[in-house]
């Protein structure tokens, strides 16, 4: 999450917890206690309303024109549990009983015209239970390559499945703050989204330009949030974030996904002139070392996230003083389930680069 954005959260934040005091009685001091603030419950993972759908529908036909050939569709993933997905089975909760839905190969559907003719509170819901499950709008334009999506696609799928409901179900504090703040407009940040594969870094191109994102917008915050959150478990080796209210990157920007089983990139231009004993430490990684001798190599890790696949993800920070001004890096290194390194990739941060 962006500084702007975390300090408007903390400020709307204390704001409401002030009003909520002002309007309590005074409670003895024995009685108080830390409070946590809670983003939803499991129970609004399960299931859906066609109100919900509904709506969605009506903001994609509002923003169509960030991506003006693709179509609506809604997907539903396994957060838990992944071997289970073939049990999402999503039902329609008619007044005459449930009506299944028919999921693609995905595990998308469209909404059938006929749901127009049923209340608006007819739920549908899928028979794993207890958060299992999490739903998206999956919005793509014909003609995409596989491992790549369209950024306007992605601003538009935000639009659609934040401000509907369909992405999550928020309650409480969190739900107030969902109209204050504006998450598809942040520059430096967005919403979840899942790759359709584990993924080990996301590039920004668009024409000669290109951008790869800091490690730091991938797979979670970090924080140990758990199930609260939709990346989370198994998504989580899935899950990215891009700058979605970055303007200076236009809605046919590619956003290219490398997979964590994909071969190594090749290494940025100009890295390996670098002098630095640390950069070349971590350039002469090589698949096959364990993590402690990766760490021993270049030192402790700033960020250490484990999958529920096994594998694991080491994020190094490092600063350089350059005569055009301070330079940061980011080294990303893989290892599998047995402890050794897959692949790794020390990047520039912040610096847009030419092709």
């Amino acid at each position: 999450m962006s500084e702007r954005l975390r300090g408007q959260f903390m400020a709307l934040g204390l704001a409401a917890v002030a009003l909520h005091a002002a309007a309590q009685p005074p409670r003895p001091e024995a009685e108080l206690g830390r409070v946590q603030v809670q983003g939803e419950s499991a129970a609004l993972r399960e299931k859906k309303t066609l109100a919900q759908l509904f709506k969605a529908q009506a903001l994609f036909d509002k923003f169509h024109a960030l991506a003006p050939a693709a179509e609506l569709k809604f997907r539903v993933y396994a957060r838990t549990q992944a071997e289970l997905a073939q049990r999402l089975e999503i039902g329609l909760m008619t007044p005459v009983g449930r009506q299944p839905v028919v999921l693609d190969g995905e595990d998308r559907f469209v909404i059938d015209p006929a749901w127009r003719l049923l209340p608006e509170s007819t739920e549908l819901r899928s028979r794993l239970a207890d958060g299992r499950v999490t739903w998206r709008p999956d919005i793509r334009t014909p003609g995409v390559p596989d491992g790549e999506r369209r950024l306007g696609d992605l601003r538009l799928q935000c639009r659609v499945g934040f401000d509907s409901g369909v992405a999550r179900g928020l309650k409480g504090l969190a739900w107030l703050l969902s109209f204050a703040i504006d998450e598809c407009e942040d520059p430096e940040w967005s919403p979840s989204n899942f790759a359709d594969r584990p993924v080990f870094a996301v590039t920004l191109v668009h024409g000669e330009r290109w951008l790869v994102l800091s490690a730091g917008l991938l797979h979670g915050l970090r924080d140990g949030g758990g199930q609260d959150y939709d990346w989370g478990y198994s998504l989580r080796e899935r899950m990215f974030r891009v700058p979605l209210g970055n303007a200076s990157w236009p809605d046919d920007t590619r956003v290219l996904i490398e997979g964590m089983d994909d071969p190594p990139a090749a290494t940025e231009p100009g890295l390996k002139e670098l002098g630095d004993a640390w950069v070349q430490a971590a350039l002469a990684l090589a698949p096959g070392l364990a993590v402690d001798e990766v760490l021993g190599r270049v030192g402790k890790a700033d960020d250490d996230t484990r999958f529920e696949s096994g594998r694991r993800l080491l994020r190094h920070l490092h600063e350089l003083a350059l005569p055009a001004g301070p330079q940061r890096l980011e080294l990303v290194s893989l290892f599998g389930a047995d402890g050794r390194l897959l692949k790794s990739t020390l990047r520039r941060l912040g610096r847009d680069q030419r092709y």
